[in-house]
This record gives C-alpha cells, structure tokens and sequence, in this order.
C-alpha cells in the first residue's frame, strides 16, 4: 500500500499590540522560521546619511542592555539554525530558523536585539570599519559594482538610486544620535509586520510577541513619495579586469502593477533561463559570454528590466548588437506559444519549489501583506502565472523595450569611452 503525504499550511492572523502577526501552521516541520519586518530601508533615509538603516542593522547584534557582543555571538552559536538580518531599498528585516523548541528564546533575542540596542561608542567605530571594508569588497566584485553603478546612474536623485550600505564619506559621518533617531523614527507601527512558519501556532506565537515584543509609542515617519524619473544614459566605468562587464536597463513595473506575472514570463523567455533566448543565441550557438541573463526588480514607484554579460572586451560590440536583435526581434514578433507554455511551466516549477522553504513562505506573506494587502495562495499565484497569454507578453515587451533613449547602459572593465561609443 503506497500513502501519499501532501503538506498543506494553515494560515492564521491576528494583532497582537497592535502588530499583524501571520502564522502558517506547516505539518511535519520540526523547525519554525520567523521574521520581524521593518518597512523601512535604504531610501527613507536623508542623502547625506546614506547607510544608515544598513548600519543600524549592523549595530543592533553589538550589545543590548543585557547582552554583551561576546554574549549574543554565543547564543546565537548555541541557539543553531540561523539568526540573520538584511537592509534592502524598502525592507529591514530581522529573522531566525530554528529547531521548534529554541523558538522562544530566539524570538526573545532578537526582541531584544531590536527593542534594547546600547550603540556603545566603541562598537560604532569597530563597526564603521567593517562596513568601509565592506564597501570596498564591492568595489572589487565587478558583478555587485556594476549593479551599484546601474542603480545611481539610473536613477540619480532618487532615493532608490542611493547604495544600500552608503558610501564612504556618508558612513564616516554616521553617529550614534543618527542611529537613535533612525530607529525611534521607523521602527514603529504600521512599518512591523511580523510573520512565522513551521512547527507553531498563531497561539504560540502571539504569545510570545506579547511577551517580548514592546514597541515605543508615537507614529512613524512618513515615506516621502517622489516620481523616478529614469535617465537613458550611458556610464563607462575604466578598472583593469579580464573582461569586460555590461549591464543595460530599461524602465520595469512597479511592485503592484497587474502586469507582473507577464514581466515574470518576458523574463524567463528572454534570458532568465538555459532555454532562454539571449543565453542560447549569445552563450550557446556564438560563444560571447559566459554570463548572460536578463532581470527585473521592482519597487513601490517603479522598476527596472535589464541585461547583464560579461564577456571578452573583443567580443563587447558583437554581444551588444546580438542582444539588441534578440530583444527587437522578440518585441515585434512576440513569443511563440511553446515558449510562452515552457516558461508558465518553469515558473509555476519554480513557485512550488520555494514554498518547500519556510523562509521563502514567510518572507513571501510579510511582502503579499504589505504590498497587496491579502496574501496569496500558492494555488492562486500559479493560476495567475498559467493564464499568460503570448499577446500580453509582447505587449508589455513592446511597451518596456521599444524606446531605446530609456535605456542605462553601465560598461565597466578595461575601456575608454570612445572604445565603446557604439553603445551611445
């Protein structure tokens, strides 16, 4: 007799404080995964402080009112699983996966972390130092470099044009009172969402946000919503690489526009995948690149859709005129069906594959909550992407791509500007 498990989550909410919690209940886990969700990052902080939500972030694990640095490292060691934090443009986010009898105290450890931070002075120089060094190592990593340079040259004056983690000038003028006012300014509702997954109830955890989870009175700061006004230049970075590194874009969607799940199939035909077109014409069939997709992010105000290759600077003007021909050639004769119905397959693949993580699931609620204000089923999220139709990719192919002043090209490597004025 062959059984046949199917593992099915039950999602439950609730306010605990005030606070959206969101529970899915996952059969069988024997781990829990949860996150506190900040809906602050990187662009709602002032110009001139570039980094400071990123350097909170850092701070934050270097002692508490009842922790020491040394004494978080070994929790967080003892605890096992993972404890971690990540800054984006829009989010902060505090998260841990652990066996389901440590959740209370890893939930109590970074309540902690988030709610009692003592900033000590000493700790803010160590640091500082560590973020320069972690500047620097993206200046060294050509693929991060040239996405850094996408982003300012795109959308210069735009807060979502600023790095992540600041430059160097903005973190050497970070102080405590900046990472005090930050945080009493953002860390607040309705910015928090928390969401959790696996071994737990709503129950289980409501009462544990009720326990440990004190938020400071008072109403948050508001985003300053401004209009991305996109600029369709061309950037040439001069650094002594192997080769040469091109990144273009042109103007995306914004997170909630309807059009999304048709971007996620343009996507994938035109180079997010082996079958894709770019990666078969100019990897497979002439050999140019070793690295070559395509890619889309998206924000509250807009988005980008891009390509990125690397390849011999030799090889750079043949590359750039194959990509331009594919996309062209895509846009005005649109997809054909088979490739419409490989990529709705490949997708609704790739949906089912990330739900077998609890953090991809608790991660993809807090976003849903935030962005969309209900979540979506993993039922409905396919039946979205599998009515694509070939048409409506070409339209929005058409509508994204056609204007090539919309275009940011960065090329970074061993170049001069006039060596690849055929990119202008």
């Amino acid at each position: 007799m062959r059984l046949t498990v199917v593992v099915v989550g039950v999602i439950e909410t609730t306010d605990v404080k005030g606070i959206p919690v969101v529970v899915e209940q996952l059969p069988f886990f024997r781990s829990v995964a949860f996150g506190i969700w900040i809906f602050a990052g990187s662009r709602d902080e002032p110009d001139k402080k570039s980094g400071l939500f990123h350097f909170l972030e850092h701070l934050v694990f270097k002692g508490t009112k009842k922790r020491t640095t040394n004494q978080i490292a070994v929790e967080i060691d003892r605890l096992g699983g993972r404890i971690d934090a990540f800054t984006s443009r829009e989010i902060t986010c505090y998260s841990a996966h652990v066996v389901s009898e440590h959740v209370e105290n890893a939930f109590e450890l970074i309540s902690d972390l988030m709610l009692n931070p003592q900033f000590p002075e000493d700790e803010i120089e160590r640091e500082r130092q560590v973020i320069l060094e972690e500047i620097r190592s993206i200046a060294d990593n050509p693929t991060e470099l040239i996405h850094e340079r996408l982003y300012s040259a795109k959308w210069l004056g735009h807060p979502l044009g600023r790095s992540i983690a600041g430059n160097s000038s903005t973190v050497l003028s970070i102080n405590r009172d900046d990472l005090l006012r930050i945080r009493d300014d953002f860390y607040k509702l309705p910015r928090i969402i928390i969401t959790a997954g696996g071994d737990i109830n709503l129950k289980k955890m409501s009462l544990l946000v009720e326990r440990y989870f004190d938020l400071p009175k008072g109403l948050t700061v508001k985003r300053a919503r401004m209009d991305i006004k996109s600029r369709g230049v061309l950037e040439v970075v001069d650094k002594q690489l192997e080769q040469a590194h091109l990144l273009f874009a042109t103007n995306g969607l914004e997170i909630d526009d309807s059009r999304r799940h048709q971007l996620s199939i343009l996507n994938l035909i035109l180079g997010g995948g082996v079958s894709s077109r770019l990666f078969q014409t100019i990897r497979e069939q002439r050999g140019l690149a070793y690295t070559i997709y395509s890619f889309y992010d998206q924000y509250s105000e807009g988005g980008m859709f891009g390509v990125y290759a690397a390849c011999a600077v030799s090889a750079l003007r043949e590359l750039w005129g194959v990509s331009r021909s594919e996309i062209l050639r895509l846009i005005e004769d649109g997809p054909t069906e088979k490739e419409v119905e490989r990529a709705k397959l490949q997708s609704s693949g790739n949906i089912k594959m990330s739900m077998e993580s609890p953090n991809t699931r608790i991660s993809q609620i807090a976003y849903q909550l935030h962005y969309f204000g209900e979540i979506i089923t993993e039922e409905v999220m396919i039946d979205n992407v599998m009515s694509v139709t070939a048409d409506q990719v070409r339209q929005l192919g058409r509508a994204l791509w056609t204007e090539e002043k919309h275009y940011t090209k960065v090329a970074l490597g061993p170049l001069c500007e006039k060596e690849v004025s055929f990119l202008s």
